[in-house]
Parts: C-alpha cells; sequence; structure tokens
C-alpha cells in the first residue's frame, strides 16, 4: 500500500470522530470566523482544498458566492455532504479530490483556503503553483498552518509520537519563514500574516500580483 493510500485510509477512519473533530475545531473556526468577512466577498467563488467534514466550508459558505470544497477522504466527504443537506446549504459542492487539471479551469476561483492542510503534503511548491494557476489575477490564497518547526509545545510533541507510532500520516515539519517564502517565490504576495491566538497555526493572505 502507496503512501497516499495509507493517508486516505487514515482520514476515512477517523471521519466519524464528531466529538473529537469538534472540539480541536471550534477555537480555530471562530478565529477564522472573523477574518471571512474582511477576505471573502459576496461575488466571490472560492475553493475549500482539504475540507474534511466540512465545519469551515460552511462558515466561508456565509460569505461566498460559491464554495466548492474539495478532499482526499470519502469519509469525510461523506460527512460534510450529510452537514450541507442537514443546514439547508445551497452554494456548496464537495468533491473528492483527483486532479486540478481535470476538475476546475484556470483563473477559476477569487479564494482558496486551505485550513490544517500544509504538514501532510510533501512537495508544498507544486500544491502552491496549482494554487496560482487556478486563481483569477488579485484571487487570494488563506492558509492556516502549524509551524511546528518552530515549535517545542506539548503540541510538536505530540505530532512526533503520533508520527513515530504511525498513528497518524507522515507529517513535516517547517518554520514560518520557510512556508512563507515557499509562498512568495511562487509569485504571491503576502498581505497579511499573523497569529490569531495561542493556537500553533499561522494565518496567512497572500495575493497573486497579476
Amino acid at each position: 500500500m502507496s503512501t497516499n493510500e495509507k493517508s486516505y485510509k487514515f482520514w476515512d477512519r477517523v471521519s466519524g470522530w464528531s466529538k473529537a473533530e469538534s472540539a480541536a475545531n471550534s477555537t480555530l473556526v471562530e478565529c477564522l470566523n472573523s477574518r471571512f468577512g474582511i477576505h471573502i466577498m459576496p461575488d466571490d467563488t472560492v475553493l475549500d482544498f482539504g475540507c474534511g467534514t466540512g465545519t469551515i466550508t460552511l462558515r466561508i459558505a456565509k460569505n461566498a458566492n460559491m464554495v466548492y470544497g474539495v478532499d482526499v477522504s470519502e469519509g469525510m466527504l461523506k460527512r460534510a455532504q450529510k452537514n450541507v443537506e442537514k443546514q439547508n446549504i445551497e452554494n456548496v459542492t464537495f468533491a473528492k479530490i483527483t486532479t486540478f487539471n481535470k476538475m476546475f479551469n484556470e483563473d477559476f476561483f477569487n479564494v482558496i483556503t486551505t485550513f490544517n492542510v500544509f504538514q501532510y503534503v510533501e512537495n508544498r511548491k507544486d500544491l502552491f503553483e496549482q494554487f496560482y494557476k487556478l486563481l483569477k489575477p488579485q484571487g487570494l490564497l488563506i492558509i492556516a498552518v502549524p509551524c511546528f518547526g518552530e515549535m517545542n509545545s506539548i503540541s510538536a510533541l505530540l505530532v512526533k509520537f503520533l508520527r513515530f507510532f504511525r498513528i497518524m500520516p507522515e507529517t513535516y515539519a517547517f518554520g514560518e519563514d520557510e512556508i512563507e517564502k515557499e509562498i512568495t517565490d511562487t509569485g504571491f504576495s503576502i498581505i497579511e500574516s499573523i497569529h490569531l491566538s495561542n493556537l500553533p497555526e499561522k494565518f496567512i493572505v497572500a495575493r497573486k500580483d497579476i
């Protein structure tokens, strides 16, 4: 079984851990929600990459015209679809990610969001380049990512423990300066880079300046 297949199966297994997910995401969701009204406009078409069960995707939908949520886990997406139907939200579509080239045209999105995803991505450069192509000129990339490379916290130690015993997928540690350089090297301009709270996540907004 390949590394990717193991990762997909892990996320399918944990897709039913609703209580654990809710506790882990609640603070982050509230922090992000305070920024959505600033960066996401009513006419925007948004891609939420690594949407999981759609908790944040549905918050984004309140500010945007249309939101596409994509993920590798069928289990997560099934829960996301149930959440959409339960809340009767009509401007959200969920799909399993295969390849961007077949799913969306270039210059298609006003905003791309991705939260707590990049720590699981080995080749971040390729993904940033794909995002750049998919965004319209002046489009925004909004990410929140834990920079474990600069952390000596309990969270960082827990991640190392889970990785060592292969309880969770491969996780990649990097610092804030490293990921910001990768973003700007792709052609983006960073317009906001802050910590929203005491959480390990760094909140970054970058613009496609073309």
